[in-house]
């Protein structure tokens, strides 16, 4: 029981040094190209309301059709 109890520690305290070594690479790879710039939160906002502003559009001009269909339904225009 000793024995596996000791190579768990050991097996945990080389996982932590793998994470922190990745951890420390990571970090210092930022700060040499610096931050992209692309948040996904930001992106999927604009493009729902870059969505929904074309599609406001379209009903606009659809209901002006229909209304300037309506009224003109009822002109002679001399067949």
């Amino acid at each position: 029981m000793k024995d596996a109890y000791l190579k768990a520690t050991v097996v945990v305290s080389l996982q932590r040094s793998k994470i922190r070594a990745h951890v420390a690479k990571v970090c210092e790879e930022m700060s040499e190209r610096g931050e992209r710039g692309d948040n996904p939160v930001v992106t999927a906002l604009l493009w729902v309301a870059g969505i929904a502003i074309a599609v406001s559009i379209v009903a606009a001009l659809v209901a002006l059709g229909t209304k300037a269909s309506t009224k003109v339904d009822g002109v002679d225009l001399g067949k």
